[in-house]
């Protein structure tokens, strides 16, 4: 063994150790820090890089291991490394940035595990030397898979190197105020170069569903495999645990009528303090009535009928300024209206820059809006208040590295393409030549 020429057992044995060193530094020093990459430490260590990258290549003469980087020997192995690892990766879910392996070796933040860090050091190395040889004694043939290879430099470098600079931040907007200060993971504080004011918020919901609760437990029956019912637009009857359910009334923003009447000639800001608890729901004698003011929620006047058992009542999900209702079957069974499911929601805003600029922009969930390096989403809102939410909650993306990321998957792309075709030009050739 490390006889000229080295052949396989060599580039195994220097992948092995690789895990092995990774693994030490692991257990000494614990994981890989990237924050230590922040700009501008992440251009330095890439400049350092590909300085080093030269170097091996113009020592390749005196250094037998900086030309055995370039054979298939060593490139076999340490691809087969980087492969197992990727694949533990994929199996073991990993923990977010910035937070600890919930393992007791590392590969639950396999990103920062020392083993897996060193082993792709070494596949980069190998690809870039390649590729500089490749550069080295130029050939048409080539070109494919030079392009393969920077794409693939490039890529991995740059995401990686690049991640410390990523920011991710959470903004808490009120409705009507500006608010310029994001939150990250550990809690702490970021002012950032724009303002987001929510000017409205809106949300689409699924259609009410009805179902059986047990009135002890509170549990939907059966409860084995529970039931309910959609009551969509063209809903008239149907059948629930035995019970034909009938819809005599339906509105969409209903309030109970005892509360409206209580709410009148009051100020709006003392009626959006008001709130009916329960024992006021009881002597709701009224039912509901529509009201389109911020509070009101779906109400349904529904007869449930079993046999010769007949029940009439109103039924609703309720809001923050009043309790759900619900009708009482038996001693034992109530019918009420589960919380209705978000469909969609999104926020109309204004975007405030430093340079005086204001824009109006639509954010919805999945369709970000993007703002010099920053992608602002929409992450939550107050559930409390449901479709009347005053609150939005966005998330904040900065990957000023991003760009450089994407040309890296594009000279991939680019690079399977033109190997693709060269594959079929040469494949061509050879049946020609055959005739």
């Amino acid at each position: 063994m490390w006889n000229k020429p080295w052949k396989y057992r060599e580039g195994i044995a220097i992948s092995v150790g690789l895990l092995i060193t990774g693994a030490l530094l692991q257990v000494s020093i614990g994981p890989v820090e990237w924050l230590v990459f922040m700009w501008p430490a992440n251009i330095i260590a890439l400049a350092i890089l590909i300085v080093a990258l030269g170097l091996f290549y113009a020592l390749r003469p005196k250094v037998y291991l900086f030309k055995f980087m370039t054979q298939v020997e060593a490139a076999v192995p340490a691809l087969a490394a980087a492969s197992v690892l990727t694949i533990i990766m994929g199996l073991s879910r990993q923990v977010p940035e910035g937070r600890p392996a919930v393992d007791p070796i590392g590969l639950t933040r396999m990103l920062s595990f020392w083993p897996f860090v060193l082993i792709y050091l070494w596949n980069i190395v190998i690809v870039a030397e390649v590729g500089i040889q490749q550069l080295m004694y130029f050939q048409k043939r080539f070109i494919p898979s030079l392009i393969s290879h920077l794409g693939l430099f490039v890529f991995v470098t740059c995401g990686t190197l690049g991640s410390a600079d990523m920011l991710r931040l959470k903004m808490y907007c009120e409705e009507g105020k500006p608010e310029w200060r994001g939150i990250d993971d550990h809690q702490e504080v970021h002012e950032l170069p724009l303002a987001i004011e929510l000017q409205k918020f809106t949300i689409d919901e699924y259609p009410p569903k009805l179902a059986i609760f047990d009135s002890k437990t509170g549990k939907v029956l059966p409860k084995d495999k529970p039931q309910n019912i959609i009551i969509e637009q063209n809903f008239t009857s149907e059948e629930l645990l035995g019970w034909n359910i009938t819809v005599e009334k339906y509105i969409e923003d209903a309030m109970p009528a005892t509360m409206l009447k209580m709410m009148k000639g009051m100020p709006a800001q003392m009626m959006q303090m008001m709130k009916m608890d329960d024992l006021g729901m009881r002597i709701n004698a009224g039912g509901f009535v529509e009201y389109k003011g911020k509070g009101a929620a779906t109400a349904i006047l529904i007869k449930a009928q079993k046999g010769s058992a007949v029940k009439k009542g109103w039924v609703s999900s309720g809001s923050y300024m009043f309790p759900m209702s619900s009708l009482k079957l038996d001693d034992k069974t109530e019918i009420a209206m589960s919380a209705r499911e978000p469909l969609r929601y999104a926020s109309d805003v204004n975007v405030y820059t430093q340079d005086g600029n204001a824009i109006q922009a639509h954010i919805e969930v999945n369709k970000p809006f993007s703002i010099g390096s920053w992608k602002i989403y929409q992450l939550d809102f107050n559930k409390e208040q449901g479709k009347w939410s005053t609150l939005s909650v966005y998330e904040l993306v900065s990957d000023p590295w991003l760009p450089a990321t994407y040309v890296g998957i594009y000279l991939l792309l680019i690079g399977a393409v033109l190997m693709f075709i060269t594959a079929g030009r040469n494949k061509y050739k050879k049946e020609e030549d055959k005739k």
